[in-house]
């Protein structure tokens, strides 16, 4: 598959979890500032393309939430 993953990190109990993201080659994440994304931005990253996924129940720092995705994509999907 050669279509670009959008995905959108989210805490909703709605979101996708990350391990039924399928490979492509490439991904491109949203990670939202410190009390997350307002309901407008979610509602227009979703507009255009974007996947909301979660982590898990624990919500991560932003400075961390990105390390931890990119982490978890290259292991699921053989780079590491």
């Amino acid at each position: 598959n050669n279509a670009a993953t959008k995905l959108l990190l989210s805490p909703s109990a709605a979101a996708k979890h990350l391990r039924d993201i399928s490979a492509t080659n490439s991904i491109s994440i949203l990670i939202g500032p410190e009390g997350g994304f307002s309901e407008k931005e979610v509602t227009y990253a979703t507009q255009h393309g974007f996947t909301q996924i979660t982590l898990g129940p624990r919500i991560l720092r932003t400075e961390t939430a990105g390390l931890a995705t990119i982490a978890i994509l290259q292991s699921r999907f053989g780079d590491l």
